[in-house]
């Protein structure tokens, strides 16, 4: 009996479960945003390539101004209420359970906090030797160094040629064509980790579900033993 046996056991308990909530039932306004996002991303692209500058900023403080409204209705105590009730505690006692029940499988008893510890332990090492980006850390390091001096050269070239008024328009495209690359990264980088690295956020569940083992239910023996002492 290994650790990765426990690991692949705590996986296929996990498939077992829907880590997401489908579309057709999340609350109507967050069907919407999500409908938005997709509409003013693909609009901004659009008015880009058009090189509709004007167009593009004004969408843009309006989509600003509407994840506004957004987060303060997600942020009302009825709709937290909701979703706690009706998705988030649901998954969280199908989690544990499956934590609870894979801990029993391999013989080891869920008020053992010493032995809860050391599969964190395992768990973050294993993580580390599976990380390939951590590998490309450095490269991109000095990518990054060798890159960045050659277009602050650029810049500085096409800032001595231009106009003032050609300068503050191709700043103002520049942000915005940043702010959509940056928007793009941080929702398609998590995919792509999925696909090719699985297991790291594998692990970062199983550290997680032990903690809240250790905070939830690991206590309780000492409690009754404390009770039982007390009597």
């Amino acid at each position: 009996m290994r650790f990765c046996d426990f690991f692949i056991s705590y996986k296929i308990g996990l498939k077992g479960i829907k880590n997401s909530i489908p579309f057709t039932q999340l609350p109507l306004y967050r069907k919407i945003a999500i409908i938005l996002i997709f509409v003013v991303a693909l609009s901004e692209m659009l008015l880009l390539f058009f090189n509709q500058s004007t167009l593009s900023i004004i969408l843009l403080i309006l989509a600003l101004l509407f994840l506004s409204i957004f987060i303060f209705i997600d942020s009302k105590k009825g709709n937290l209420e909701h979703m706690l009730q009706k998705h988030y505690v649901p998954y969280s006692v199908e989690r544990i359970n499956i934590t609870l029940e894979n801990l029993q499988k391999y013989g080891i008893d869920y008020f053992d906090v010493d032995t809860i510890d050391l599969l964190i332990a395992e768990a973050q090492i294993a993580q580390l030797h599976c990380d390939f980006f951590l590998q490309l850390k450095k490269p991109l390091q000095i990518l990054g160094a060798l890159i960045v001096p050659v277009v602050a050269y650029v810049a500085q070239k096409i800032g001595d040629a231009a106009t003032q008024n050609t300068m503050i328009m191709m700043a103002i495209n520049v942000i915005i064509i940043s702010i959509i690359i940056f928007s793009l990264l941080y929702a398609i980088i998590p995919i792509i980790k999925n696909l090719f690295y699985r297991d790291y956020n594998k692990y970062n569940d199983l550290i997680y579900d032990l903690r809240q083992i250790k905070i939830f239910y690991a206590h309780k023996r000492t409690c009754f033993q404390c009770s039982s002492t007390s009597l």
